[in-house]
């Protein structure tokens, strides 16, 4: 039989059993709706965490940041705790992070980090040995833009770009073009949030600004504000650091908050751990609903039509196009089902269908999710179907597979009658399809003598009068 005729005859089912597809289609709707929901946020906190981890040039563990907690605080406070931090032995290095605007004339303005020479370490600048003789040479007063690797056709190092100075117009040099993937932490803020399309992960599609020192910046237009110092120590001496500044800044009246860059990327996979998350068990019970449900249809179905595929058999199929026919007829409807709910999840993720455009305008905001639904997703997805698929159709096939011509005509449900096993085996898939078996026999006899098999049954009667030979 050509493909076409066999859809023809799953389109005919279809119109049969419309309400019960519709409810398998619900059930696997539900289901797959429940499992993008878990692996999009799942894969998508992960990713984020991974990007996270690579933004550092340095060991998390001994990386962190002094926060001040005091309203009204002036810079000048920081400045006193960050020199206390200056003579520190386990201090390796320390400074601040402020934020640059660069321009050109026909162009909108690009959002950069400025930050202190002396932590450039930190980030995971990829600078080359060049670069880095730059900057050890870099006086107090000089600045140098390092570009991110997209911009290496239109700039080149010694070209000069357009800054903001107060209120005039100046001019910084750029020193180099960064590596592909060359990244900048993100201060205070790693995981959820971005200030713009500027805040990615990477900076191959922005700058940085590095200074020899920011005290100019820092006794200008933000001396009315205490920044964060930014700081690393010696492997292993993180906690003794954070008890010596606390102690000082107690000494001296002043609130302060020390996070460990490493205590908060492991806080964000345990909170983004999928094994405690309620979500994820109801997807896989509501999942293993939908394939006992299909399977339990399948069942019943193959029950109540064997008579139909004795008649298939009988004019030339075979069972592999029947089989074919319940695989098919499964498969639209768990395709249809997973195709809806993906679509359903990218609208209600990105408030639209087409997600770049929200991706290019909020930087890394929606990076995660974004890689999760439109790249890992549809994968996740379709080997959910495959796994549905199997489960709903295996029993059926077996059935169909052991069971002779004869018995279809006639009406024996002879193939799965001689699947022998004894009762009190103690295995449970065994357990499990004798439960199964009883009750398909169950619901058989309660639609055996229904409407639908009296057509059944005169369609046969004219059969046999036509083909004598085959017995009842």
């Amino acid at each position: 039989m050509r493909w076409y005729n066999k859809l023809r005859l799953v389109f005919r089912i279809y119109s049969r059993r419309m309400f019960v597809t519709m409810l398998l289609f619900g059930m696997c709707f539900v289901s797959f709706f429940m499992i993008d929901r878990v692996f999009t946020g799942y894969i998508g906190s992960r990713y984020a965490i991974k990007q996270t981890e690579k933004e550092f040039g340095v060991n998390t563990a001994d990386a962190g940041y002094v926060h001040f907690v005091t309203r009204n605080i002036k810079q000048d406070i920081s400045d006193k705790v960050h020199e206390y931090m200056s003579t520190l032995p386990e201090v390796v290095r320390s400074g601040y992070i402020l934020s640059e605007t660069l321009f050109e004339e026909e162009d909108e303005p690009i959002q950069v980090n400025i930050i202190d020479k002396d932590i450039a370490a930190i980030g995971n600048l990829m600078l080359s040995e060049e670069d880095k003789k730059i900057l050890e040479n870099l006086g107090e007063d000089e600045r140098i833009v390092f570009a991110g690797y997209n911009y290496r056709k239109q700039y080149h190092a010694g070209d000069m770009i357009n800054c903001y100075v107060d209120d005039d117009i100046g001019q910084i040099k750029i020193g180099g073009i960064l590596k592909k993937g060359a990244g900048w932490i993100h201060e205070d803020r790693l995981f959820k949030g971005s200030y713009g399309k500027w805040d990615n992960y990477t900076l191959d599609d922005s700058m940085i600004v590095i200074a020899g020192s920011l005290k100019k910046e820092l006794e200008g237009v933000d001396s009315g504000y205490a920044h964060e110092i930014y700081f690393q120590c010696e492997s292993g001496t993180f906690d003794e650091v954070t008890d010596k500044i606390k102690k000082f800044c107690y000494d001296e009246g002043i609130t302060v908050n020390i996070s460990n860059y490493k205590d908060e990327i492991d806080k964000e996979k345990e909170d983004s751990s999928i094994v405690d998350d309620t979500v994820f068990i109801a997807a896989i019970m509501i999942t293993v609903l939908a394939a006992v449900s299909i399977a339990a249809s399948n069942i019943v179905y193959c029950l109540m039509r064997r008579k139909h595929y004795g008649i298939m058999l009988a004019n030339g199929m075979c069972k592999a196009d029947i089989i074919w026919l319940i695989a098919m007829q499964n498969a639209i409807v768990m395709v249809l089902a997973a195709v809806a709910a993906w679509i359903v999840r990218l609208r209600a993720e990105f408030e639209t269908l087409f997600p770049k455009k929200v991706l290019e305008e909020t930087g890394r905001l929606y990076e995660g999710a974004y890689v999760a639904h439109m790249h890992y997703m549809p994968v996740i997805l379709i080997i959910s179907v495959m796994i549905l698929l199997v489960i709903s159709c295996v029993i059926p096939a077996v059935m169909i597979g052991r069971t002779s011509l004869a018995d279809m005509v006639s009406g024996r449900s002879g193939g799965f009658d001689r699947i022998k096993w004894h009762r009190h085996d103690s295995k449970p898939l065994k357990l499990f399809v004798i439960f199964i078996r009883e009750q398909i026999h169950t619901s058989y006899i309660i639609v055996h003598k229904t409407y639908f098999d009296t057509i059944i049954d005169s369609v046969f009667q004219d059969f046999q009068d036509r083909i004598p030979h085959i017995s009842s």
